[in-house]
């Protein structure tokens, strides 16, 4: 690459002309022979260019002398403008506002949950910097049995959907024991997996079921047992408060009995109402609220720093 190389010039440009032996070959030789070395006539500072072959000094270190100077002004006009480059292409690449196809889901969805942006008593979608980035759920109707129902997510908790495969462990890593590794193709950007958590409250207290859905559908991966209603308990897990890490914290899901696992699951869809539609909306609209953000983080970096 372009950077590689210039570095790779600069500090072979810095080695200096005497330096006749890499100091990896000068380490390798036994600690005894490095002694005797030392100890011979030829090791004094008036030796011949014996000495000098083996004792040159290394390198030396890249300096803030060795790169650009800035002055403090000239320093913020150029993160500025690069700043501003990376906005323009941003906009550029944006098709205006919420994507068509996301927004007839969300009107579709919109019909069963009240969707709201931001966090109660950190900010909205007009509020603080930065709290578009959660999004709360309501179910306007009660679950079978009363049950107060919400799901929150956080546009950046993605993760690549890549499935292990045991008898093809490098299987979606690409180079060569990959798929993907021919030079100069185009690799495909892996399907994304998107972690949310669902709440049923009755009663002034909450189960909390931390969900993760991907290309096989939504899958439950812990269980834990709150004090509060769904409001309080959304907005803890909406504030990464951890739901007091001090208090137990459920089972480990996946040691539980089979058919235990996958009635959670069926609850969560069926029950709880986290049907396609649901699950595409979030992985769809965490895709918009982090371009949203990532927007709106530069912009305000711009103003601040510029």
């Amino acid at each position: 690459m372009m950077r590689s190389n210039a570095i790779a010039r600069r500090i072979a440009s810095a080695i200096p002309t005497n330096y006749a032996i890499p100091r990896a070959a000068s380490s390798a030789m036994s600690s005894s022979a490095m002694d005797a070395l030392a100890s011979s006539p030829s090791a004094s500072p008036s030796s011949s260019s014996t000495a000098r072959y083996y004792f040159s000094p290394p390198p030396p270190m890249m300096t803030a002398t060795h790169r650009r100077q800035f002055s403090s002004s000239e320093a913020a006009t150029e993160l500025g403008s690069i700043l501003q480059r990376e906005i323009n292409e941003e906009t550029e690449a944006s098709t205006g506002g919420i994507p068509a196809e996301l927004s007839e889901l969300r009107n579709d969805v919109s019909a069963k949950w009240t969707i709201l942006e931001g966090i109660v008593g950190i900010g909205n979608e007009n509020g603080e910097t930065g709290s578009g980035a959660t999004v709360r759920m309501f179910r306007k109707d009660a679950g079978s049995n009363g049950a107060k129902i919400g799901v929150v997510f956080h546009c950046q908790d993605t993760e690549d959907d890549i499935k292990f495969d045991e008898n093809d462990p490098f299987a979606g890593m690409g180079g060569e024991n990959g798929e993907g590794g021919e030079e100069g193709d185009e690799e495909e950007e892996p399907p994304q997996a998107v972690r949310f958590g669902v709440t049923v409250s009755k009663g002034g207290r909450t189960v909390v079921m931390q969900c993760r859905s991907g290309d096989e559908g939504v899958n439950v991966e812990s269980v834990m047992v709150r004090d509060g209603d769904t409001e309080s308990v959304l907005s803890e897990l909406a504030g990464g408060e951890g739901l007091h890490a001090a208090l137990y914290q459920g089972p480990e899901f996946t040691e539980l009995a089979e058919d235990l696992q996958e009635s959670f699951r069926t609850y969560v869809t069926k029950e709880c109402g986290v049907d396609d539609d649901v699950t595409a909306f979030v992985s769809m609209y965490c895709d918009y609220r982090e371009q949203e953000e990532y927007v709106s983080w530069m912009k305000t970096a711009i103003d601040i720093l510029d």
